[in-house]
């Protein structure tokens, strides 16, 4: 199986996603638009819309809102993108120069908001209130992660249970949202809502655990991003607090002067890719994250939903997101 057999077998659904996503952007001012459409045709995964629609299958719904609840999750992720590229100052996204460098910071932080907003008109639209709440909780979840991420730069000491906070809030709540909702969709008890949520989480953190690794030890010409975007920065990912945890005293010493220091150089990024290649950190980080989609897929697996139709692509197709979740290369 591969990533083509899910688009595939989601080929109609993802087009209604993909008419969603251009219908509502209707603003009045043409700028809005065109910048909002410039971060859509950048390309992405729409991972988060295939979440619910497969989750919504799995759970026994086949109907229209799929489709309009994906294009609201992926307005409430590309607004986050939008943001998180000024924050972080990045040149690029996706392979492309990024929105707020061809554009400017000023129009792409508001049509960021234009797509938040845009999201929670269509949520009010849809006119049920508990998804209406997963959705408002989360988008509060992601703001109080990035600021939670802010306080963290350059804290050469950050736990992994400080990591794991972050990247819920960065990542893994919008995913996990996305797979709940499926299961609102399809009506079902609540001890199948909270085990799809906790298969979402999982698969959400995976997948941002696999970001950080590729930051550092992945090919930009395949990743589309710089090399040690999150070393600039001075965020510590997986890859880096496992990297303390193996380096020598005295490597540690100058890796922690390194995060501490603010002037970023090549040079030091070398010298934090030699050392992560020295202590084999790739493999390390990457069997600490199988744990997550092992136990995402564990959790999948104990979900027994009886429909008058076959709902086995369902659970196959998202346990093929949960391992591409690590998998993937870019």
């Amino acid at each position: 199986m591969d990533y083509l057999s899910v688009n595939n077998f989601l080929k109609e659904d993802m087009e209604k996603v993909k008419k969603e996503l251009y219908s509502n952007l209707d603003s009045d001012v043409e700028l809005v638009n065109e910048v909002a459409g410039y971060v859509l045709d950048s390309g992405g995964k729409r991972l988060r819309p295939m979440a619910i629609i497969l989750s919504a299958g799995l759970s026994g719904y086949k109907g229209e809102r799929s489709a309009k609840l994906g294009c609201i999750v992926e307005y409430i992720h590309t607004a986050t993108l939008l943001h998180d590229d000024i924050i972080d100052g990045a040149m690029v996204r996706r392979g492309n120069t990024s929105a707020n460098v061809k554009y400017g910071s000023d129009i792409t932080v508001l049509c960021g908001d234009f797509l938040y907003s845009k999201a929670f008109i269509n949520l009010v639209k849809d006119g049920n209130p508990e998804i209406q709440m997963i959705l408002a909780k989360a988008a509060n979840t992601m703001s109080e992660g990035e600021v939670f991420q802010l306080v963290k730069t350059a804290d050469y000491n950050l736990n992994m249970e400080d990591y794991i906070k972050i990247i819920f809030s960065k990542t893994a709540v919008l995913f996990s949202s996305c797979c709940e909702i499926g299961a609102v969709l399809g009506g079902n008890n609540t001890t199948v809502k909270k085990k799809l949520k906790e298969f979402g989480k999982l698969v959400g953190l995976a997948f941002q655990m696999n970001d950080d690794i590729l930051d550092f030890l992945g090919d930009q010409n395949i990743t589309g991003k710089s090399t040690g975007t999150d070393f600039k920065e001075g965020k510590m990912t997986l890859p880096m607090i496992m990297l303390r945890e193996n380096a020598s005293k005295e490597e540690n010493k100058i890796f922690k002067e390194l995060i501490t220091d603010s002037n970023f150089t090549l040079d030091k990024l070398e010298y934090i890719i030699v050392l992560m290649q020295k202590y084999d950190i790739k493999t390390k980080a990457l069997n600490y994250v199988f744990e997550y989609v092992n136990k995402a897929k564990s959790i999948l697996n104990s979900i027994n939903i009886q429909h008058n139709f076959d709902n086995s692509n369902y659970k196959k197709y998202l346990e093929y997101i949960a391992e591409y979740s690590v998998t993937r290369e870019k």
